[in-house]
């Protein structure tokens, strides 16, 4: 029924992305944001899907500044600079480290008040950062299962992938995503009965609209790594080495200053 539905144009299917907190004893912006859920949320909008997106590291929430007991997130001109942050009881795991732990991010309250605003999605895509962040993951995973016990809970991203087999067993996440996302994930909604999605285009521009205001824009480059050393899991996230044209960098370049003006882009 969703498939008829959906080809029919009469109920476009639902995704909402996180972007989740980090949790750790110290963390900065240097030009820190979710490209591949970016890059996820474009595919998925060209595929006919409405698109809801909550930034938990979100640095220019209006109402952040006004939370009780949170530290202040300073930028400078360029992007970079602290995230909002507040100090959490550190795991148990971690309690003899003589350091403060924090929420990076949003607060609790504030993360509760911007799903409440969300219609019930159906699907919810969960992205990852550093591997050692995962609490953060768990949290966000949580408080979106109590939130909506029957919508199913997609987790790509990089601790997703380095370390699988732990995110599988303890994140509560419905699905987990091994590698590129676009790999897997028409799959997975498929799987569903969603329609399927066409195929991936190196012509999409991440879907930075979501994020506005932005201080700077992030331009992908390069995927992977000529390189196969020991001790870097590149290989492990892109398994193979792809480079875009000159051609392509610049043109991405003009089209986010044209539309945005933006003057600030980070290399990645």
């Amino acid at each position: 029924m969703k498939s008829l539905l959906n080809l029919k144009g009469m109920n476009k299917p639902c995704c909402l992305l996180i972007n989740p907190w980090i949790y750790d004893f110290a963390a900065h912006d240097f030009w820190a944001k979710p490209l591949g859920l970016l890059y996820i949320a474009a595919w998925l909008r060209k595929n006919n899907w409405k698109i809801y997106m909550i930034d938990c590291l979100n640095p220019h929430h209006p109402q952040m500044p006004f939370e009780p007991q949170v530290r202040s997130a300073t930028r400078k001109h360029n992007g970079t600079g602290k995230f909002f942050r507040q100090i959490i009881p550190k795991p148990s795991f971690l309690s003899h480290v003589p350091r403060n732990y924090y929420r990076y991010g949003l607060t609790y309250r504030l993360f509760l008040k911007e799903l409440s605003r969300i219609p019930k999605p159906d699907v919810i895509l969960v992205t990852s950062g550093m591997t050692y962040w995962y609490p953060g993951v768990f949290a966000v995973i949580n408080i979106c299962k109590k939130m909506w016990p029957d919508v199913p809970v997609i987790l790509g991203g990089i601790y997703a992938t380095v370390c699988y087999e732990h995110a599988v067993e303890y994140s509560k996440a419905d699905f987990v995503i091994k590698g590129p996302a676009e790999i897997t994930l028409p799959s997975i909604l498929e799987k569903m009965s969603y329609p399927k999605l066409e195929c991936f285009s190196d012509s999409l521009y991440p879907a930075f609209d979501l994020l506005l205001p932005l201080d700077y824009v992030c331009i992908l480059t390069s995927r992977g790594c000529p390189f196969h050393c020991a001790y870097c899991a590149s290989n492990l996230l892109f398994p193979t080495f792809y480079q875009r044209s000159p051609e392509d960098v610049i043109k991405e370049i003009l089209f986010w200053h044209q539309k945005f003006n933006i003057k600030e882009f980070a290399f990645y």
